[in-house]
């Protein structure tokens, strides 16, 4: 043997007592042996269809999207499976991302996609062939390059990427008022998630958007009613700032609604905030003791501190250590990848998982059957009860619904994710 492992060798010599692995070694031993061929190929797919419809994407207005429904990409699929399994076959595990026939069938596939939805989607008849530019394109490629062809009548030699290792594509030619109603739809974007967080920066906007567009398909918010409803609730949970965390910025007055405080007077005192007659703020509220003390022993909250620690956070604003823990464990069953957000509960406010931990409630409690019933104020009612029974904002959560829906501006948002499309999204 010329090269034996120190645990091989270690079992060979019949050594006693213990021998310790890195639990880093272990990590890659797991990924190893995650990976299962059919489980891999759909992911790899996957990469293809997002790649064509990149493609066309950079063609349009950066406010739309190539809309991929109703556009049957199966046979394309299907061999690109076929390409995947075998390669992964003869290969094993684990696969190289660049591994140059994977790269070239992805490829393939993904020129494929693009000349589907031009012809299938957008009812296109013309394009323009174009060739990477250097020197490993074919010859007869080269001659075809920048020339315009028809859709019914191309080269003798095929379409791009029909052939093997073609390093074409084909640039589709439109006007984007000739499309066809239903050709493309529109993205999520800042803009539009302003009318839900009129004050909010731009910044926060744009993160939200992008993570709301990533999961869209998953979140089943794939109709303009479900997304009323959704952004609705959020609007009145985390306010016009877009907070994606609870405010306990309570004045005196305030505290002494709330039950701890109508007890304890004094308390409220202490820790309310006050202002002087001309509106500056003489003593600040201290939010952390607030915390604690309105949520002593809410949602699971079972430990000193736990108020604060598990306060509101996310587009739900999900509260308590009960519902963070459940957000964990959900997490890993809807997205893949276990979060431990009661041993760090602060994640909850990163775009990311603030947008996730809204769905993961979203879907647990079962409100995208409740949202398709309409958008009216006994429907919004049932969403707000579940989120929060007792709250006094019942008919600005339904009027916020009501107005998000009314306003159209997201009647036509791609019903599946710009970011992440799938071809088993339909």
């Amino acid at each position: 043997m010329a090269y034996e492992t120190k645990f091989a060798n270690f079992i060979r010599h019949g050594r006693s007592g213990s021998f310790d692995l890195r639990l880093a070694d272990l990590g890659v031993l797991q990924r190893k042996f995650d990976l299962q061929p059919r489980n891999l190929a759909g992911s790899i797919a996957d990469n293809a269809l997002a790649d064509g419809l990149a493609d066309l994407n950079q063609y349009l207005p950066k406010e739309l999207s190539v809309n991929i429904k109703g556009v049957d990409f199966s046979d394309i699929k299907a061999e690109l499976d076929a390409a995947i399994t075998t390669r992964i076959t003869e290969i094993g595990l684990p696969v190289d991302q660049n591994d140059p026939i994977l790269k070239a069938a992805i490829q393939r596939a993904a020129t494929q996609v693009s000349a589907r939805l031009q012809q299938a989607g957008m009812g296109l008849t013309e394009f323009i062939w174009r060739s990477q530019d250097d020197g490993k394109v074919r010859p007869e490629h080269q001659a075809h390059d920048d020339q315009t062809f028809s859709w019914s009548a191309p080269p003798e030699d095929g379409t791009p990427g029909q052939a093997y290792g073609c390093r074409c594509s084909a640039e589709p030619v439109f006007v984007l008022e000739d499309l066809p109603d239903g050709a493309t739809c529109e993205k999520l974007t800042a803009e539009k998630m302003r009318t839900v967080f009129p004050k909010a920066t731009d910044e926060k906007l744009l993160a939200f958007a992008q993570e709301l567009d990533a999961v869209i398909d998953v979140g089943k918010l794939d109709s303009p009613e479900r997304l009323a409803h959704f952004l609705g609730q959020a609007s009145v949970e985390m306010g016009a700032r877009a907070r994606a965390r609870e405010d306990f910025s309570y004045s005196v007055e305030a505290l002494l609604g709330l039950p701890y405080y109508q007890e304890h007077p004094d308390e409220a005192e202490a820790d309310g905030y006050i202002k002087d007659e001309n509106g500056n703020t003489i003593q600040q509220p201290n939010e952390e003791a607030i915390a604690n003390n309105k949520y002593p022993d809410a949602n699971g909250n079972n430990a000193p501190g736990d108020g604060w620690r598990f306060a509101g956070r996310g587009l739900f604003h999900t509260t308590g250590r009960y519902n963070y823990d459940r957000a964990a464990r959900l997490h890993q069953k809807i997205f893949g990848e276990f979060v431990d957000f009661v041993a760090h509960p602060e994640l909850l406010e990163k775009p990311k998982y603030a947008v996730r931990s809204a769905i993961i409630y979203w879907l647990d409690k079962d409100f995208p059957t409740i949202a398709d019933q309409g958008t009216t104020s006994d429907i919004a009612d049932q969403i707000t009860k579940v989120i929060n029974k007792y709250t006094d904002t019942y008919e600005k959560r339904a009027a916020g619904v009501d107005a998000l829906a009314s306003s159209g501006v997201f009647d036509n948002v791609c019903r599946f994710s710009t970011t992440q499309p799938s071809f088993d999204k339909k």
